[in-house]
């Protein structure tokens, strides 16, 4: 009798305490990312059932807070399945951001219904900063003179290969085909 009542307080305990689902990493990209950049926010998972397609997934921007929830669906096996999950943002204002995501899995489907406590939490946290644009200075450039391949000056002539020369220094190789 006491072992039979050992073993019914003991089986519920069984897998009681079991992780269905982990976050094992949030990375971006790019890693420093500025305000004209769309940043992308990976996610790898680990869930310790076969199969783990993915069922739902959200996320949202409020100011600086990004909340995500991912949600996969898990089959009966034990068996170890990794996945990746992808966050698309579009280019964010200049600040510091909080991604804060949360792993959610069940059985069966997809779809699936989730249990009442999500399997894992993670934040991470980043800095968006301003674009910094190479502006191109550009000047008239005034044209010295046109040279054929063998240096002679000449003018416009079509169907020839003529070496425009600029008061810059710089050349352009040109043929105007009829």
């Amino acid at each position: 009798m006491k072992k039979l009542l050992l073993l019914l307080l003991c089986v519920p305990m069984i897998g009681f305490g079991q992780i269905l689902g982990s976050i094992s990493s949030l990375t971006i990209s790019p890693v420093n990312p500025n305000n004209t950049d769309t940043v992308y926010i990976y996610a790898e998972l680990l869930f310790t059932s076969s199969g783990c397609p993915l069922d739902i997934k959200s996320h949202s921007v409020l100011g600086n807070n990004i909340v995500a929830s991912t949600q996969h669906c898990l089959g009966m096996l034990t068996a170890i399945c990794n996945t990746t999950d992808t966050f698309k943002l579009n280019p964010l204002a200049v600040g510091t951001y909080t991604f804060d995501l949360t792993l959610s899995s069940a059985f069966g489907g997809p779809p699936c219904t989730a249990g009442i406590v999500p399997n894992d939490n993670d934040v991470i946290t980043f800095n968006v900063v301003t674009s910094v644009a190479i502006e191109e200075q550009t000047t008239k450039k005034e044209l010295l003179h046109i040279t054929d391949l063998l240096g002679r000056e000449t003018k416009d002539i079509n169907n020839e290969v003529l070496l425009y020369i600029y008061d810059d220094g710089t050349v352009e190789k040109r043929i105007i085909l009829e």
